[in-house]
C-alpha cells in the first residue's frame, strides 16, 4: 500500500511539473519593446522638428550649427550637449535635420542620425525620410508613416522635391487624430504633437503627445522558414515630457502579436494587449486587458526600460 501511495505521489509531481511547463509555454508576459521602440523613434523626431521650427523663429542654440544648403536649411545638432532624450542602451552622436520652409507655418523636414544607434530588439534606426510639419504659437504637428523610416541608404541634404512630392507630404497633415486603437492601426502613420507653451527657445517645457499606429511583418531566416511574426501596434493620447523620462504619464497603447516558429521550436504566440499609462513615474505600464497567450498578465505592470 505504501508503494502505491509513493508511486501515486511521484506521478502527481511529474504531471504537475509538466503542467507547469505547459502553462509556462502557453501563457507569457506580453512584450513592451514595441512601445518603447515607438517612443524612442517619435521623441527624437519630434525634438528635431522643434529644433528646426525654433530656428525658423529666429532662435539660436549653442549645440546647433547651421548651414544653408541650396534650398534647404541644415541643422547639425550635437546630442552630447543639452540633449535630454537619451534612452537606455542607445548611443548618440550628431543629429542632422534638413528642412524646407514652405510657408509661415509649414515645412518639410528630414532627420539623419550619425554615429547614433536607437535600438529596441532587432530594430535599428538609421534615418527618417521626408515628413511634413505644421506649427503655430501653441503646438507643432509632425506626421510620418512607416515607409518614412529608412534603415540605410545615402544621406541627401539637398531635398530637391517636386511639387507633387511636396503635395503628397502635405496631405499627411490631413490625417485625423485616432480615437480608437483600430482606427489608429488602419492609419499606419504616427502623429506627434509637441505643445511648446509658446516658448520656442525653451525645450524643457515641451510636452509630446503621440497618436497613431502601424502594422509590420517580419520573417527571420526566410530560407529555413524559422519564424514569421506579424504585429499591429497603436498608441492613443500618449503623453511624454521631461517631467518623467521613465514612462509616458498618460494615454493608452494597443498591441496584437502573432508569431509562428519552426517545428523544432514549436513556439506559437497569439494575443492582444491593451496597455494603460499612469502618472506615477516608475517606468511601468499597466496591462489593462489581454487575450490569448497574454491573458494571465491582466493587471500586471511591466517596466518599459526606457532608462
Amino acid at each position: 500500500m505504501k508503494k502505491v501511495v509513493v508511486l501515486f505521489f511521484v506521478l502527481f509531481l511529474i504531471i504537475s511539473c509538466r503542467n507547469d511547463e505547459i502553462i509556462k509555454d502557453l501563457f507569457q508576459e506580453p512584450p513592451v519593446s514595441p512601445i518603447a521602440q515607438t517612443i524612442k523613434t517619435c521623441i527624437p523626431v519630434g525634438y528635431a522638428a522643434t529644433a528646426m521650427v525654433a530656428y525658423f523663429q529666429g532662435n539660436k542654440f549653442k549645440n546647433v550649427r547651421v548651414e544653408e544648403n541650396k534650398n534647404a536649411t541644415v541643422l547639425y545638432i550635437d546630442t552630447s550637449v543639452d540633449y535630454p532624450y537619451k534612452f537606455k542602451d542607445d548611443t548618440y552622436g550628431e543629429m542632422i535635420v534638413a528642412g524646407i520652409q514652405l510657408s509661415e507655418n509649414t515645412a518639410i523636414l528630414s532627420v539623419f542620425f550619425t554615429e547614433t544607434s536607437i535600438r529596441t530588439g532587432r530594430f535599428r534606426l538609421k534615418d527618417v525620410k521626408t515628413f511634413p510639419v505644421i506649427y503655430n504659437n501653441e503646438s507643432i504637428k509632425v506626421v510620418y508613416a512607416g515607409y518614412d523610416i529608412n534603415f540605410g541608404g545615402d544621406i541627401d541634404l539637398i531635398m530637391n522635391l517636386t511639387q507633387d512630392e511636396i503635395d503628397i507630404e502635405l496631405e499627411k497633415l490631413g490625417l485625423e487624430i485616432p480615437y480608437s486603437e483600430y482606427l489608429a492601426i488602419d492609419q499606419n502613420a504616427w502623429i506627434i504633437d509637441i505643445y511648446h507653451n509658446n516658448t520656442f527657445d525653451d525645450f524643457t517645457d515641451d510636452v509630446f503627445e503621440i497618436n497613431g499606429g502601424q502594422q509590420s511583418i517580419e520573417v527571420s531566416d526566410y530560407e529555413l522558414g524559422s519564424s514569421v511574426s506579424a504585429m499591429q501596434i497603436a498608441m492613443i493620447n500618449t503623453e511624454y515630457s521631461l517631467n518623467c523620462l521613465k514612462n509616458p504619464t498618460q494615454g493608452y497603447a494597443f498591441m496584437q502579436d502573432v508569431e509562428l516558429e519552426s517545428k523544432s521550436k514549436g513556439n506559437t504566440v497569439f494575443g492582444s494587449v491593451f496597455y494603460t499609462f499612469h502618472s506615477r513615474c516608475d517606468g511601468d505600464v499597466e496591462v489593462t486587458v489581454a487575450t490569448g497567450n497574454f491573458i494571465t498578465s491582466i493587471g500586471k505592470e511591466i517596466n518599459l526600460e526606457l532608462l
